[in-house]
């Protein structure tokens, strides 16, 4: 057995001996006897079952068959109507998520939890491992990268579970942990989160008990199974969107979703780049090269992320004075304990000095002691079921939640990323076009959008007929330039008034590229007779070598061709990407905006709550010293 962490999860989803009945993996439709998968219990609101049993039990030997070979008639056994069921369930106002139960599988460290969702007219159970739980909620993550999901517990480590597994009351503590957690998980998940992640499918699935053995199907069906494996080459706001474009979007290396770790500069330096872009493209209006950086990063995000690292950093230091908080509680119920005991060993000690007379004495300090012991335990009762459960993980809680934010907008960062390589790949493939034309004596084409006949059309549109070209005077009257008064326009323009940039110099390096365009020397292949000839084959009378220019003008015109459509190609996909960024963006505000208002809710009814147990806490330690104080008094009255 793997000592990875405490709850290792052994990959055994679609293993019957785990769970026990292995009938409903061959026929989930099939009713059975246990207990686990009887999922819709109305006996309490439907008194006509007993009848309906009846009527069942007088119906046709073929009748009695369809159902005993896993046929139903009525839908409600089927999984199509329990999804169903399970939908009605959570859009139930009366509903309640439990984790009712927890336990250790046989011959294995595997611990699962009893799902229970209930409410006055049905009822379904279920049991899910870690390992399911975390499954659910990195594929929601994917599924949904706009919305934020609610956190659940880290695994813990090889230390955890050696010292876990010499203290079995840590063990238990830490399940109990697990369970709390997951309770606040699914509590969010189905109360205070979107209604596309209660209505969503594989939500339902995890609540099915059909999937209770093959959860591992589960993540193999749509819509799970529609999104790639790089988020990053698909629809942000609709990953399982299935445009066959996002599979050509460029892959930023570095980039792992699951990861919470940011490398990246913030949103405020990434937008100051988008604006210097901009002053940089207006250098060159070229003919065809458009200003394709439409967007840039609202004000308001760029504050969100700015609040959440600030947020994150208060709440850290908070939970830090929680644990010394409750390190201090504990030592005090310690020192409690050991006071109470001593005081009632002392009574003891001081009754037997005068055992069968009227000891007050005797009877003051054992009233002492027992003031002590209920003190101590009130204090206990704080500790372990308000200061810890209803205070110290729900914050602990919110950093989670906080985390998963700067997620996202990572992941926004990383969008960012790839639409400025895109616009940079387009500007270099421009500069080839522009080497290329100088190479063949001709006008820039404008790349035209891609049409049906693009394969078809070996014709460049600003190419004329005998080969001259036809220079744009707007490429070199750049004066009206200088009136946008910009450190980085006026540093180029300067750069071109002392001619040290000249037509072969990259254009690509006023980008910030590194690399210059090297010498435009490649082969592509061109058909035709000119092909044979060189090859030595032979060639017919009727189909004469080509001279070595005319062959040369063919060559170039074929390569025209085929940057012109990958700039095409280029263009739709920084239009989809244009689109897409302003979509996320506008996602993204809305779900913050929304994230905080509900966070300060949780925040102040949490404040309440923490306020309230510890004036109970006090008030119930006051009563007991005041009714010891009492006591104390009226018998020193009665003694004199």
């Amino acid at each position: 057995m793997s000592t990875d962490n405490l709850f290792e999860d052994i990959e055994q989803d679609n293993n019957p001996s785990f769970y026990g009945n292995p009938s409903i993996l061959n026929d989930p439709y099939r009713p059975t006897n246990d207990h686990r998968h009887d999922v819709l219990n109305n006996n309490n609101t439907h008194p006509h079952n007993n009848s309906q049993q009846q009527q069942s039990q007088q119906q046709s030997p073929q009748q009695n068959n369809s159902i005993h070979n896993g046929f139903p008639n009525e839908l409600v056994n089927s999984t199509i109507g329990l999804s169903n069921k399970i939908l009605e369930l959570l859009n139930d106002p009366d509903l309640q998520v439990d984790i009712v139960n927890s336990e250790k599988l046989v011959n294995s460290s595997v611990i699962v939890y009893t799902i229970e969702l209930s409410s006055k007219s049905a009822k379904i159970v279920v049991k899910r491992r870690y390992s399911e739980f975390k499954s659910l909620r990195d594929n929601l993550l994917k599924l949904f990268p706009t919305l934020i999901i609610p956190p659940i517990p880290e695994k813990h480590s090889i230390l955890s579970y050696l010292l876990n597994t010499i203290n079995h009351s840590h063990e238990v503590s830490i399940i109990e942990m697990r369970k709390r957690y997951f309770k606040m998980f699914l509590d969010d998940l189905i109360f205070q989160s979107d209604e596309k992640l209660k209505n969503c499918p594989l939500l339902h699935k995890f609540f099915d008990p059909n999937y209770e053995l093959c959860w591992y199907n589960a993540l193999n069906e749509p819509p799970v199974n529609l999104i790639p494996d790089n988020l990053l080459l698909a629809n942000p706001t609709n990953p399982s969107d299935q445009n066959g474009l996002y599979s050509l979007l460029p892959v930023v290396n570095g980039f792992d979703f699951s990861s919470n770790v940011d490398n990246l500069s913030n949103l405020r330096k990434i937008n100051d780049d988008l604006y210097k872009l901009n002053d940089q493209v207006k250098l060159y209006e070229l003919k065809g090269f458009e200003q394709d950086l439409k967007f840039s990063i609202p004000e308001e995000l760029i504050q969100f992320e700015v609040r959440f690292h600030q947020t994150i950093k208060h709440l850290n230091d908070l939970n830090k004075l929680n644990a010394k908080t409750t390190k201090n509680y504990k030592s005090l119920v310690d020192m409690l304990i050991d006071l109470g005991g001593n005081l009632n060993n002392f009574s003891l000690q001081v009754y037997q000095q005068k055992p069968g007379s009227n000891n007050e004495l005797s009877e003051a300090i054992e009233k002492f002691g027992s003031t002590m012991d209920q003190s101590f335990l009130n204090y206990e009762s704080f500790v372990l079921n308000q200061l810890i459960p209803q205070w110290q993980e729900p914050v602990d809680q919110m950093i989670l939640y906080f985390h998963g934010s700067l997620n996202l907008i990572k992941f926004y960062k990383y969008k960012i990323i790839q639409f400025k390589i895109l616009y940079k790949l387009k500007f270099n493939k421009f500069q080839q076009l522009i080497n290329l034309t100088n190479i063949g004596g001709s006008t820039i084409p404008v790349p035209r959008k891609s049409t049906d006949n693009d394969d078809d059309d070996d014709d460049q549109d600003g190419v004329t007929s005998n080969g001259n070209s036809q220079p744009d005077p707007e490429i070199n009257n750049l004066d009206h330039l200088k009136e946008l008064n910009s450190p980085t326009i006026n540093t180029a323009l300067k750069n071109l008034s002392s001619k040290k940039l000249n037509k072969k110099s990259s254009w690509y390096g006023l980008f910030g590229g590194n690399n210059q365009t090297k010498k435009f020397n490649f082969q592509l292949p061109v058909e035709g007779p000119t092909a044979k000839g060189k090859k030595g084959t032979s060639t017919s009378a009727s189909s004469p070598v080509l001279p070595e220019q005319h062959q040369h003008q063919t060559s170039i015109k074929f390569k025209l061709n085929h940057i012109e459509k990958e700039l095409n190609k280029l263009n739709q996909l920084i239009e989809l990407c244009n689109h897409d960024m302003h979509q996320l963006t506008q996602a993204l505000v809305s779900t913050f905006e929304e994230f905080l208002v509900k966070l300060e809710k949780k925040w102040l009814v949490l404040m309440i709550n923490y306020i309230k147990n510890c004036k109970n806490l006090f008030e119930s330690n006051l009563t007991n010293w005041q009714e010891f104080k009492e006591s104390l008094i009226n018998e020193t009255r009665e003694v004199n």
